[in-house]
C-alpha cells in the first residue's frame, strides 16, 4: 500500500508559515521523474487550478516554505493532501480561494477543439494582473513580482537590458497578420525604467516606433540591433535623448512567409558575433556579397552585417538560441524538440557536405502544465510552441536553479526547466519541472531570461489564442477558419494590446539598485563587471570593452593574467580577442589552464594561421581529458589548411577508441576526414541486392509510396537498357512521373550495431522538378547532393552510424515530377584501416632527432627544453632516459595525461598530445628511439 510521508510546519517556526495556495514539496531522491513521466505530472495538472502547487526536488529543501513534504510513491490526491492540513491552514486556504477574482467563461465559436474533447473548452475572459498572479506558480522559495503591464506596455515578445540595467522591451502589436510592405508598422522598442526603486517600471520611453513585427533585440556597437524580418535594423541614439535618430538596415533578406517562423532570439556571443535563430521562413539573399539560403536553425553574423554564417540545423520550426557559461551552443524547436545541443557548426564541414550539427537532447517530451485547460494543435501534452532556451546563472536565486535551461511554452502556460548535464562530448537535458506555471488561460510566457538584478524576467504575451496554424477545419478544430496574412489563422480572439513582464525573485529579497552603471563616465566599470556571477553583466562588460577600446583594455589583460576566476578569464580573453591584442603567452596560458571551459574558449579564439597552429599543437587539446573541450579542438582542426601531417592525425583520430565510442567525437572525426580528405576507412562488401539492376528484380526491391500525392498511383518504375541512360553495365532503374509524386523502390538490409556505413549511388535526372536521392527510411540518413532538373550522372553519398538499429530500409527516392535514373547503388560497412603496430618497428634515433626539432605539428621542442633550446612549457628532457625506463617513456608518449612528469606542476594537464596520434608509426618509433638515447 502506498505510504504518505509528510512534514507539517512547526508552530514555533521562526519563519512565517505558508499562506494562500497549498505548497507541496515532492521529493524524488532517485531522480526518476527527470527521465520519465511519473505521478507528479498528473497531480500538477489536476490540482493546479485549485491552487495546490507542487515543487520538485531531488533532495530536502528548507521546510518552512511548504505545507507538506511528500516522497515519490505517495498518495497525491487532493483529499490526501487536504487531510494533512491543520484546521487553521485549511481555513486560510479556503479564504484565499474565495477572495480570488472569479473566473468568467463563455462559449465562443472560434475556440478550437483540436484535442477532440467530448465537451469543447469555453472562452476564459481576460483577468486582471492580481487575478492572474494569484493563479501563477513560482517556486515556494521565490516570489513573483510585476515589473510592467498594459496599458504601459503591449505584446512584449522579447527584451534586453542596457549598460545601466534598464529594460528595453520589443512590442509587437502587429503580430501575427500585420505585415506592411513598406516595413512601417505599429510596433516599437520601449525603454522601461524603475526610477523610485520599488521594483516596478514607472517611466516609459519609446526609443523607436514604426517597426513591423519585430522579434528580437540585442545591444551592439553604440545602439541596438532589432530583428524585424525581412530586415535586421541597427538603431542608435546619437544625441542622448533616448530616441533613435539613426536607422540602418544591415541585412534585408529574411523570410516573412510565416510570422511565427521568422528570425528571432538575438544574443551577443562570447566571440563578439551576434547569434540568433530562424524558423522555416528562413533566409534567401545576399549578405556581405555572398548568397545564403537556409532555415530552421541557428546562425551568427557580424554586428555591422558584413558577414553571416549558418551554424546548426534543427528539425522543424524554431524559436530558440542560447549558450551555457562556457559558450557552448544550444537552441530548440517549437514542436516536440524543445532543446538542442549544437556540437559542430555547419561551417566546419566542407562545402556541399552535410552532417550532424545539432541534436535534440531533452529526455522527457512531456510538458508539466498546472491546468487541464490547455489548447494545442499537435504534440498534445508536450511542446508545440516552445520558445527560448536561456540558462540561469545568478547568485540572487536558490542554488538548485543554477545552470538550468528555461523553455517557454505559452500554450501550456509554463516556463519549463531542464537540467543540462554532460553526456560524453555532448549534453542531455533532464526534466526539472517548472520555474513558472499558470492556470490563467491568457497567460502566455514567450521569453524568459536572467536580468541585471539576478532575477528571472518573464514576458507574458497575454493572449488566449497562441496557436498559429494549421487553419481550423470542421474535422480538425471544430470550425472552418481562414488563413490570414503571415500564415496564421484569423481569429477574433487574438489580442493586440495586453502584455506583462514579471520578475521571479528569491523569497524575501529586497529590491536592489543596479549593481553597475557602465556608461562612459565609469571607465573601469567593465573590469569589475566582468567578474560578476551574472552572465548579463559579464557579456555587457565584454561588449563595451570591444566597442570602446579605451575602456580598460589594460585592466582586462591584468584580469586575465591574475584571475583565479576562470569565468571572468573567459570574457577577458574574448574582450582582448575582439580588440585583436591577445598575445602568444596569454593565449598559451589559457590553452593549458586547469579550467576546461577556459581551455575550450581559448581553442575557439584561435585563428587558422601558422602561429595559431603552433599554439594548438603545442597545447595537447586534441586529446583533452574533458570531452567537450576535445570536441572544440576537433572543430578547430577543421579550420586549418590540409597538410600531410594533419591528414595523418585525422586518420588516427577516427580509429581512437574514445572517439569511436562517442557520438559527437565520431561525427567530428568523420567531418575532419571529409574536410582534410583523410578518411581512414575501406569499404566492405556491398550489402544491397542486385545493385546494378543487371538481374531480374524479383522480390529484392519493392515499390513503396509515401502519402497521397497525385502522381503516386501512376508512377512508372522499371529498367532501361539504352546505353545513354545507363551508368555502367547494361541496365539501370528508372522512375517516370507526370504529376507530383513521393515514391520509392526499397530493399531491407540487416545492420551491425554502432557501425559506420556508406550509402551511395549514381543518379541522373531529366525534366525533373523535386528531389532525387537515396535514404534509409528507418534511420533517416539521406544522400547528398539532392538532384533536380536536368543533371547528368552524379554520385551521391551519405555516411551514417547504425547506432542500435538492427536494419536499414534503403529507398531509391523520387520526390517530385519528371524522370530519375538510378544505378550502381551501394551500402557498405566502413572498416577502419589500422596502421602497423609501432612497437614492432625499429626506430632510428637520427630521424627521431630531426622530428624532435622540425616536425610541422608535433615537434617536441614546442613544449620541451633540450640542451638549453626549445620551450619551457613542459619539463626539460636532458637525461630523461637515464632517469626513466622504456615503459615510462612509452606511456608518456602515448598517454601524456596518465601521469604528469614527477615534480612538474606548471600546468594541470599535459600540453603534449598523444604522439601516436600525431605521428606515423615509423615516425613514432623514431622519436621513441631518440628519447631513449637521451641518457
Amino acid at each position: 500500500m502506498k505510504t504518505f510521508f509528510f512534514a507539517l510546519l512547526a508552530a514555533v517556526s521562526a519563519h512565517a508559515a505558508p499562506t494562500g495556495p497549498i505548497r507541496v514539496l515532492y521529493l524524488d531522491p532517485a531522480g526518476k521523474e527527470q527521465t520519465a513521466v511519473g505521478p507528479l505530472h498528473a497531480a500538477m495538472r489536476d490540482l493546479g487550478r485549485d491552487a495546490i502547487w507542487f515543487d520538485y526536488a531531488k533532495e530536502e529543501l528548507p521546510s518552512e516554505n511548504y505545507d507538506l513534504v511528500v516522497k515519490a510513491g505517495s498518495d497525491l490526491s487532493k483529499d490526501a493532501i487536504l487531510s494533512k492540513l491543520s484546521a487553521e491552514r485549511k481555513a486560510d486556504y479556503e479564504a484565499f480561494l474565495k477572495q480570488r477574482e472569479p473566473e468568467e467563461r463563455k462559449k465562443h465559436p472560434q475556440v478550437a477543439n483540436y484535442e477532440k474533447r467530448p465537451e469543447p473548452l469555453t472562452l476564459q475572459l481576460p483577468m486582471s494582473v492580481k487575478a492572474s498572479m494569484e493563479r501563477t506558480q513560482v517556486p515556494a522559495d521565490c516570489e513573483l513580482k510585476l515589473f510592467a503591464s498594459e496599458p504601459d506596455i503591449a505584446k512584449p515578445i522579447a527584451f534586453a537590458w542596457d549598460e545601466r540595467g534598464r529594460c528595453w522591451v520589443v512590442e509587437t502589436r502587429d503580430y501575427p497578420h500585420g505585415i506592411k510592405e513598406n516595413g512601417e508598422g505599429e510596433d516599437s522598442i520601449k525603454i522601461c525604467e524603475d526610477t523610485d526603486g520599488d521594483g516596478k517600471a514607472d517611466k516609459f520611453t519609446v526609443f523607436a516606433d514604426k517597426l513591423n513585427l519585430p522579434t528580437g533585440i540585442v545591444f551592439a556597437r553604440k545602439g541596438i540591433i532589432v530583428a524585424a524580418p525581412p530586415k535586421f535594423i541597427y538603431l542608435e541614439d546619437t544625441d542622448g535623448d533616448d530616441k533613435a535618430d539613426k536607422r540602418e538596415t544591415i541585412i534585408d533578406c529574411w523570410g516573412i512567409r510565416d510570422t511565427h517562423a521568422q528570425a528571432s532570439n538575438l544574443h551577443y556571443g562570447f566571440d563578439n558575433w551576434i547569434y540568433g535563430c530562424v524558423g522555416y521562413s528562413g533566409i534567401e539573399g545576399y549578405v556581405g556579397g555572398k548568397k545564403y539560403q537556409f532555415s530552421m536553425g541557428t546562425y551568427r553574423f557580424k554586428p555591422d552585417g558584413s558577414a553571416l554564417e549558418f551554424l546548426h540545423q534543427f528539425t522543424n520550426n524554431a524559436w530558440a538560441h542560447s549558450t551555457n557559461d562556457a559558450g557552448d551552443q544550444f537552441g530548440g524547436t517549437a514542436n516536440g524538440a524543445p532543446i538542442f545541443f549544437g556540437g559542430i557548426p555547419a561551417t566546419a564541414y566542407p562545402e556541399g557536405s552535410r552532417g550532424m550539427t545539432a541534436k535534440k537532447i531533452n529526455v522527457v517530451d512531456t510538458c508539466h502544465t498546472i491546468t487541464p485547460n490547455f489548447r494545442q494543435v499537435d504534440v498534445f501534452g508536450g511542446y508545440t510552441a516552445a520558445a527560448g532556451s536561456n540558462f540561469i546563472y545568478s547568485d540572487a536565486l536558490p542554488k538548485r536553479f543554477q545552470g538550468k535551461a528555461m523553455i517557454c511554452e505559452p500554450t501550456m502556460k509554463v516556463v519549463s526547466l531542464f537540467d543540462v548535464v554532460p553526456d560524453g562530448a555532448g549534453w542531455k537535458a533532464l526534466d526539472f519541472m517548472n520555474i513558472y506555471a499558470s492556470s490563467d488561460e491568457w497567460n502566455s510566457p514567450v521569453h524568459a531570461e536572467v536580468g541585471p538584478d539576478g532575477a528571472v524576467w518573464v514576458a507574458d504575451f497575454q493572449n488566449f489564442i497562441i496557436q498559429h496554424n494549421p487553419t481550423p477545419s470542421m474535422e480538425r478544430g471544430g470550425f472552418v477558419g481562414t488563413t490570414g496574412v503571415g500564415g496564421a489563422h484569423e481569429n477574433d480572439l487574438r489580442d493586440h494590446s495586453r502584455g506583462r513582464i514579471y520578475r521571479i525573485v528569491a523569497k524575501g529579497d529586497k529590491v536592489k539598485a543596479s549593481k553597475y552603471d557602465l556608461r562612459q563616465s565609469n571607465p573601469f566599470g567593465p573590469v569589475a563587471a566582468m567578474k560578476d556571477k551574472n552572465v548579463f553583466w559579464r557579456l555587457t562588460a565584454q561588449r563595451l570593452v570591444v566597442d570602446q577600446p579605451w575602456r580598460s583594455g589594460g585592466g582586462v589583460q591584468m584580469l586575465l593574467d591574475q584571475s583565479s576566476d576562470a569565468t571572468a578569464a573567459i570574457h577577458a580573453l574574448w574582450a582582448l580577442n575582439g580588440l585583436g591584442i591577445v598575445d602568444t603567452k596569454t593565449h598559451q596560458a589559457a590553452l593549458i589552464s586547469k579550467d576546461a571551459k577556459l581551455r575550450r574558449n581559448a581553442i575557439r579564439a584561435l585563428g587558422s594561421d601558422k602561429d595559431a597552429q603552433d599554439l594548438f599543437f603545442g597545447s595537447g587539446v586534441i586529446s583533452d581529458p574533458d570531452l567537450h573541450t576535445r570536441l572544440a579542438a576537433f572543430v578547430k582542426l577543421a579550420d586549418f589548411p590540409t597538410t600531410p601531417e594533419i591528414q595523418t592525425l585525422v586518420k588516427k583520430l577516427a580509429a581512437y577508441p574514445v572517439v569511436k565510442n562517442d557520438e559527437w567525437l565520431a561525427e567530428a572525426a568523420k567531418m575532419l576526414g571529409k574536410k582534410h580528405k583523410a578518411l581512414n576507412f575501406k569499404e566492405g562488401p556491398n550489402l544491397l541486392p542486385n545493385p546494378g539492376f543487371e538481374q531480374p528484380i524479383g522480390d529484392t526491391w519493392k515499390h513503396r509510396d509515401y502519402g497521397n500525392r497525385p502522381g503516386n498511383a501512376a508512377a512508372q518504375w522499371g529498367f532501361v537498357t539504352d546505353p545513354k541512360m545507363v551508368h555502367s553495365g547494361k541496365r539501370a532503374m528508372r522512375c517516370i512521373t507526370r504529376d507530383d509524386a513521393d515514391t520509392s523502390y526499397f530493399a531491407d538490409v540487416l545492420l551491425k550495431p554502432n557501425t559506420e556505413y556508406r550509402l551511395s549511388a549514381w543518379i541522373k535526372t531529366h525534366a525533373f522538378r523535386g528531389k532525387a536521392s537515396l535514404n534509409d527510411h528507418v534511420g533517416r540518413a539521406e544522400t547528398s547532393p539532392k538532384l533536380n532538373r536536368d543533371q547528368d550522372w552524379t554520385e551521391v553519398e551519405v555516411i551514417f552510424n547504425s547506432k542500435d538499429r538492427p536494419k536499414a530500409s534503403i529507398n531509391l527516392l523520387h520526390v517530385g515530377k519528371g524522370d530519375v535514373y538510378f544505378d550502381d547503388v551501394k551500402l557498405c560497412e566502413l572498416i577502419v584501416e589500422n596502421d602497423d603496430d609501432p612497437s614492432k618497428l625499429v626506430g632510428d634515433a637520427k630521424r627521431g632527432e630531426k622530428i624532435f626539432w622540425e616536425h610541422p605539428v608535433a615537434a617536441c621542442k614546442n613544449c620541451h627544453m633540450l640542451k638549453g633550446q626549445g620551450s619551457a612549457v613542459g619539463p626539460a628532457l636532458d637525461g630523461i632516459a637515464g632517469r626513466k625506463d622504456e615503459a615510462y617513456i612509452l606511456e608518456s608518449l602515448i598517454n601524456p595525461n596518465a601521469k604528469l612528469a614527477e615534480g612538474y606542476t606548471a600546468t594541470p594537464i599535459s600540453p603534449m598530445p598523444p604522439m601516436n596520434l600525431m605521428l606515423k608509426p615509423q615516425e613514432f618509433a623514431d622519436v621513441k628511439a631518440f628519447i631513449l638515447s637521451l641518457k
